[in-house]
């Protein structure tokens, strides 16, 4: 069973460069033209804000994967600059728990695993999953249940 949302992060990739080239032509627009009209600034401010306002949810592409005896997770920013793409692999016997947490009125979702080890337990940072649809979550809620027992 997996869990992958590289659709709605290539949506959102695609999104970010339509907002620069928009912020881009606006601006050159509002520098060139010498109408004293108020609007161009308003709508420039009203993209930027918009922009900030995706940055501030840290939408992430989010794949785990539970095959065999092991359990995949990779994950990198859906912003299309400066991305790393990150990866582990852990292998069932070391999860121990999960933990789904909402912020800002469910706004920014994360999830956070718990392994333990034959040294203790450990807690993983917690990873964005903002751009999962409902019936992602449920699924990985349901893959997680399942690796729990």
């Amino acid at each position: 069973m997996k869990v992958d949302n590289r659709l709605q992060t290539a949506k959102l990739k695609m999104f970010y460069l339509l907002i620069w080239g928009f912020i881009f032509s606006l601006s050159a627009y509002y520098y060139f033209e010498s109408d004293s009209s108020m609007v161009y600034p308003i709508l420039l401010i009203a993209v930027i804000v918009t922009y900030i306002v995706l940055l501030l949810r840290r939408s992430n592409y989010f794949f785990m994967e539970y095959l065999g005896s092991k359990i995949t997770i990779r994950y990198y920013t859906a912003h299309p600059i400066f991305r790393r793409y990150k990866a582990f692999e852990l292998p069932k016997s070391y999860f121990y728990d999960y933990k789904i947490s909402e912020k800002l009125f469910g706004f920014i979702k994360t999830f956070q695993i718990i392994v333990k080890t034959p040294k203790g337990r450990f807690n993983y940072p917690p990873l964005s999953i903002s751009l999962l649809s409902k019936q992602q979550i449920e699924d990985l809620i349901k893959l997680s249940e399942e690796l729990k027992h």
